[in-house]
């Protein structure tokens, strides 16, 4: 793949990639896919399929490279991988990795807290779910979300991305209206400028911190409703977000038998091909016992500061004994000196 350090050569692959995904997505929805015959075969079916792949692919590679790689270094990805994803969400949803990671990193930090971004607490469950993606472009230009933007790692096709976030959807919008027509081409573009704003703000940044179950106590309101699964399942796993707001770093929210994250069903398949590394997993043993080794080690510092300040207080005694000796023997010195010079006077009397 050396052809693809090339920055022209990188484009035009991805742009290839775009176009082959989104022509076997729709054409393979029926025999003329959303041209020909389209309107009198199963449109409404067509269009649901087509929202339900789109929003798939677009939220599976946010959550992959942009929160569980880039944000929580759960897990790293070849370089080709994650490159593919952020030009997909490029050309989708017009983001790029330093805005959504910076303004994820302060979510984070200001969680359900009135700085927080997006929180339904807050600003209210319909505020965040329809006008969360305003919110989101307000942060990303916030004094704190720069402080840490600035901070972030980064490469020439990502700062290439980062300014010029319209190349990419613009491209894309005219790709559908080519293909599609200007009637399928312009509903197309809408649905995959909508899926970022209702699946990934609304469905997760809104319903997550408002309804659900809880795993672990956390400080925010994030709350765990995978029992919502085929939601759970087109969004990527992400809607166990208790387990995820508990444990940042893991790149699996899986953390009971009846969970499922398929996000780590793709990691540990793009890991069996040597694609993904895995760096850190939830592991409730493990945890466990990390957690009884910090609170013994805690113990033992607290018995050791108890020991180590009984010496103090023993070694200060002692001091003070010695100090009481060296003034008594002082003061009794110099009252003998001074008695030699009284009783000289007294005989001269």
């Amino acid at each position: 793949m050396n052809f693809l350090k090339k920055p022209l050569h990188l484009f035009t692959f991805l742009v290839s990639m775009y176009i082959i995904a989104t022509s076997l997505i729709t054409y393979t929805l029926g025999e003329y896919g959303f041209t020909g015959h389209f309107w009198t075969t199963n449109t409404v079916l067509k269009v649901i399929l087509y929202v339900c792949a789109m929003t798939h692919i677009t939220i599976t590679c946010m959550s992959l490279s942009f929160h569980r790689s880039h944000t929580h270094k759960g897990v790293n990805f070849n370089k080709y991988i994650d490159t593919m994803m952020q030009s997909w969400l490029w050309l989708v949803t017009s983001m790029s990795k330093l805005d959504w990671v910076s303004v994820h990193m302060y979510h984070h930090i200001q969680s359900d807290d009135e700085q927080d971004p997006h929180s339904p607490k807050q600003k209210g469950l319909a505020h965040v779910f329809f006008f969360g993606a305003w919110d989101y472009n307000a942060a990303k230009s916030s004094e704190d979300v720069l402080k840490i933007r600035n901070r972030l790692p980064v490469t020439a096709y990502e700062l290439f991305i980062s300014k010029n976030l319209l190349l990419g959807p613009t491209f894309m919008v005219l790709f559908n209206l080519i293909v599609f027509g200007t009637q399928w081409g312009t509903i197309l573009s809408v649905i995959n400028f909508l899926i970022s704003p209702v699946f990934a703000v609304g469905g997760v940044n809104a319903i997550a911190h408002w309804i659900g179950y809880k795993n672990h106590k956390t400080t925010d309101n994030s709350r765990n409703i995978g029992f919502l699964f085929p939601l759970n399942f087109l969004i990527c796993g992400e809607l166990d977000h208790n387990n995820h707001h508990a444990h940042q770093k893991s790149c699996s929210f899986r953390h009971k038998w009846y969970e499922f994250d398929i996000g780590f069903f793709y990691i540990k398949m793009l890991s069996y091909f040597k694609l993904a590394e895995i760096r850190t997993v939830y592991n409730p043993t493990k945890f466990k016992k990390e957690l009884a080794i910090k609170a013994l080690s805690l113990i033992e510092s607290h018995h050791n500061f108890q020991e180590r300040l009984a010496q103090l207080a023993d070694e200060l005694n002692h001091n003070v004994h010695d100090l009481k000796v060296q003034i008594a023997a002082y003061l009794e010195g110099k009252k003998h000196e001074l008695q030699k010079p009284a009783k000289q006077f007294a005989k001269e009397i």
